[in-house]
Parts: structure tokens; C-alpha cells; sequence
């Protein structure tokens, strides 16, 4: 029995040498896991430094192009003078794609608009409210080939009305949106 007992204590001692052993084993993995956890965390933050600053740039080419393409239009406005045969002819207006957004938030003004339009010869193909009512004044939007449509209107609808043109596509060929001070 004190044999057993020695042999006991004997194979204790090994157990706890190998338990000794494999704790350290496991406190070195461990570290090497947080390392690496440290140098992934270091290079996640260099690259999201990275994506902040392409995102930035991205804006400021996306600024440049909008800038340079409000340029353009103004440059081929001068060069090109509309004469009235640019303009569609009255029954030809009826063919345009219109739509009329409230941009003061107030739909009554987009249904004023719809119907001073209606009026005019045009036909409304709808009447709803804008992304945002913080619109000041009465803004038109155009497809390209219907720039000259877009001035003639502004020149009809008269106060502070402007024009821009469309950059995001859209199945309307104008689009007029209400603002604050028409």
C-alpha cells in the first residue's frame, strides 16, 4: 500500500509538472493571439486612416465634377443663344415628362404650381413632396436635352425661379420643385 501511496504522489508530481508545462504553453499562446490581436488592430486602424482619406478625396473629385459640370452648361448656355425655334412647339410641350415636388413642404404649393402649369399648355404627370423642404426658391430640374425647355419655363414662371440641371437619373424630363421665396 505505501508503494501505491509513493507511486501515487510520484505520478501527482508529473501530472502537476505537465500541468505547470501546459499552462505556460497555453500563457505563451495566448500572447502570441494578442499580438497579432495588436497588429491586425494596428493595421485596421491604418487602413480605415486610409479609406477615411480616399472618401474624402472621392468627395472633393466628386465636387470638382459637379463644379466643372455646372461650368460646362454655362459655358455651352453663352455659346449657344436659344432661338424660339429651339423651343418645342406648343402641343409639343404636352409630350414633356414633368413632375412637380413641393420644396417648402407646404403640397398645397406643388398643386398651385401643377396647376399654373396646366394652365401654361404642360401636362403634370405628378405631384408630391420633395426630399428635403428647405428649397428657397422655385427650382427647375432638366434632363440634358431639355435644358432650353427648362430656361423658357423659368422665363415664364418669372420671380426668383432658377434652373439646374438633373444630376441623377430620373424618368421626368423636368422636374420643378416649389421653394420658400418663388
Amino acid at each position: 500500500m505505501w508503494n501505491k501511496m509513493e507511486k501515487l504522489k510520484i505520478e501527482n508530481v508529473n501530472l502537476q509538472k505537465q500541468i505547470s508545462v501546459l499552462i505556460k504553453e497555453n500563457q505563451g499562446i495566448r500572447d502570441e493571439k494578442e499580438n497579432e490581436m495588436a497588429s491586425i488592430k494596428d493595421q485596421n486602424r491604418v487602413l480605415n486612416e486610409e479609406i477615411k482619406k480616399l472618401k474624402e478625396e472621392n468627395q472633393a473629385i466628386r465636387d470638382q465634377n459637379q463644379a466643372l459640370a455646372i461650368k460646362l452648361d454655362g459655358l455651352q448656355l453663352k455659346h449657344k443663344t436659344p432661338s424660339s425655334e429651339s423651343y418645342p412647339l406648343e402641343e409639343d410641350i404636352r409630350k414633356i415628362k414633368i413632375k412637380v415636388l413641393t420644396g417648402d413642404g407646404n403640397l398645397d404649393s406643388a398643386k398651385k404650381m401643377a396647376k399654373k402649369l396646366r394652365n401654361m399648355g404642360y401636362k403634370i404627370k405628378s405631384v408630391d413632396r420633395a426630399p428635403h423642404s428647405s428649397f428657397l426658391q422655385n427650382t427647375v430640374f432638366f434632363a440634358p436635352e431639355f435644358q432650353y425647355e427648362a430656361k423658357r419655363l423659368v422665363d415664364r414662371l418669372g420671380g426668383s425661379t432658377i434652373d439646374k440641371p438633373l444630376h441623377w437619373y430620373s424618368i421626368f424630363n423636368l422636374i420643378i420643385v416649389t421653394g420658400k421665396n418663388p
